[in-house]
């Protein structure tokens, strides 16, 4: 199937009264989908598009507004990806997704916020070999699970299995907590590492703590976040495509 080229900032526009409407000129975004051949995603797609733009102006809320100098176009492209589990990944300013992965589970909303994680990564924009990984993952799925999807039960975790060195969940929910503690840690965070800087170093400095010491804080406020039953409902739920 060849390429298709949707303008959503000129719908977006339209859809709020007008050209003249800055909030959907701000940090305006447009989105490329190549399938690649693959057939049967149209409906998903055309779903997920109008979606992108919202969260990208949420995703650069959150952040301090460090990808929004300019428009963004970006690419959703359809492959086989392997490992099979993996549903997609974000490579510079493009979103690589595994069509079968996605043919499988369209009727799974966690597709959806898959892909709001990786819109995420592409916002980030840090320099390669910035890190550490767990702080890049953390920032990620701070925005997916406390700014994008605040009811999402993937923010679940097992304190007793995890920490915040796995990324991820546990490092959003800590994250979280900072933010709340220290309002603009995100922000500072991400900046500090779009210039080249260490996440842990930076985490240090906007919180003046360490990231272990910060992680048995967030624990010791009993977050909702940190249960291993909510975790095993969770991934059982996506096992029967709940």
């Amino acid at each position: 199937m060849p390429l298709t080229r949707r303008s959503l900032l000129a719908a977006a526009i339209a859809a709020r009264g007008g050209v003249g409407d800055a909030r959907a000129q701000d940090c305006a975004l447009t989105v490329e989908v190549d399938y690649n051949g693959w057939v049967g995603l149209d409906a998903w797609t055309e779903e997920l598009e109008p979606k992108l733009p919202v969260w990208w102006r949420s995703i650069n809320d959150a952040l301090g507004r460090t990808a929004c100098a300019t428009a963004k176009t970006i690419r959703l492209e359809f492959y086989r990806i392997k490992p099979d589990s993996v549903a997609a990944a974000a490579r510079g300013d493009k979103v690589l997704i595994n069509a079968p992965y996605v043919l499988a589970n369209r009727g799974n909303p966690d597709m959806f916020r898959m892909i709001a994680h990786e819109l995420v990564h592409i916002a980030q924009a840090y320099p390669q070999a910035i890190g550490p990984a767990w702080v890049t993952e953390g920032i990620a799925d701070y925005v997916r699970y406390y700014v994008l999807f605040p009811d999402d039960p993937g923010r679940a975790f097992d304190p007793g299995q995890e920490d915040w060195r796995e990324g991820y969940s546990p490092a959003a929910g800590l994250l979280a907590w900072a933010e709340t503690k220290w309002p603009g840690t995100l922000a500072a965070v991400n900046s500090a590492m779009r210039k080249g800087d260490k996440g842990d170093a930076a985490l240090a400095a906007a919180t003046g703590t360490e990231p272990e010491l910060l992680w048995r804080s967030y624990l010791r406020s009993a977050p909702a976040a940190a249960s291993a039953a909510r975790r095993r409902a969770y991934w059982e739920g996506l096992k029967r495509g709940a």
